[in-house]
């Protein structure tokens, strides 16, 4: 048997559930978040600084509220007041780093458009999440139906990490 056809053995789940891998065992832990208050500014300067596209949006009581990736502070650069008809669209989930190494693109938007404007204003309220228990197969399901990259994984109500298609697919190299 190859390696290819073991690794892809292991990552399936058999037909009782039973030994499979779950989304806790391929999560990511560390999950830095942003703040729905925070202005559109302060948002491109903490995913430049961290090296990320996206971040879940806490409220005040800290409650996961949505979504917020790079997408999203491009569709506000582009098209301003208009981004509210495309929050249902959940760029978080779709955009990887590869395709925005800088947020350049905020130049062109209007310095006070982007103090003003706030992370709430731009997010994407769409939040998709499976449980610590679900397996990988259903972690992959529900990014291939919904068309995402990216699932949150909750354990009671609380989000805990975060699965994305690369994790699945690290499963598939030796």
């Amino acid at each position: 048997m190859t390696n290819t056809t073991q690794t892809r053995q292991s990552i399936s789940l058999n037909r009782n559930g039973q030994d499979a891998l779950a989304a806790r065992d391929v999560m990511s832990t560390s999950l830095l978040a942003a703040q729905d208050s925070w202005s559109v500014a302060e948002l491109a300067q903490f995913l430049v600084s961290n090296g990320i596209t996206g971040a879940p949006v806490l409220d005040e009581d800290e409650h996961l509220v949505g979504v917020v990736s790079v997408t999203d502070v491009a569709r506000f650069a582009s098209r301003g007041d208009d981004l509210r008809e495309e929050r249902g669209r959940h760029g978080y989930y779709t955009d990887s780093l590869d395709s925005w190494s800088s947020l350049d693109y905020l130049e062109d938007s209007g310095d006070n458009d982007l103090e003003i404007t706030t992370v709430k204003d731009i997010m994407t309220p769409s939040i998709f999440a499976v449980d610590t228990h679900a397996s990988v197969n259903e972690v992959a399901r529900e990014m291939v139906s919904n068309g995402i990259h990216r699932v949150f994984v909750r354990q009671q109500e609380r989000i805990v990490g975060v699965v994305s298609a690369l994790d699945i697919l690290k499963l598939a190299t030796p």
